[in-house]
């Protein structure tokens, strides 16, 4: 008896491997909401990541008024939105981030799904969720949640997805 090779099989693994991961230059928008979270955001202009499009909004609005705080940011978010392949959110405990469900509200219409980086300090004391309004706010509007005690780790992880 002869054992035949099907080549039409793939070998283990193989058929989910995303064969070129770095072929194409991701682009990356970097929303900074709230002091914090627009500080951190504000400095990685300086880092002049060609793929990176930095969004800073410091100040929250009233719901009414979202548009016009999006708009005073500089530039059309929802443009900048929708030609970005990811997009984080960066904020700081304790930083208002009312904006933030208009951020995602308008990345969620473009399909975009939505990271938030959120930074508490190492030795701060860190509050419940229940207590936690930034983290409640930023937890309800994102697929995916990072805590870190490090703001450092912000630049990393955008270097590292080719920002």
């Amino acid at each position: 008896m002869t054992a035949t090779l099907d080549r039409k099989r793939f070998a283990f693994g193989t058929p989910g491997r995303i064969q070129g991961p770095n072929s194409k230059p991701r682009s990356i928008a970097l929303v900074g909401i709230g002091e914090g979270g627009a500080a951190i955001a504000r400095n990685m202009e300086d880092e002049e990541l060609a793929q990176l499009d930095v969004h800073v909004f410091a100040r929250s609005s009233t719901r009414g008024d979202a548009l016009a705080a999006i708009q005073a940011g500089g530039g059309d978010l929802r443009r900048n939105l929708t030609d970005s392949d990811m997009i984080f959110m960066v904020a700081c405990q304790g930083d208002d981030v009312g904006l933030a469900p208009v951020v995602s509200g308008i990345a969620h219409s473009r399909g975009h799904p939505v990271t938030a980086l959120y930074i508490v300090p190492q030795g701060v004391d860190f509050r419940s969720e229940a207590e936690d309004e930034t983290l409640k706010t930023l937890r309800e509007g994102v697929e995916v949640l990072v805590i870190v005690s490090d703001e450092s780790y912000v630049p990393a992880m955008i270097a590292a997805l080719g920002g």
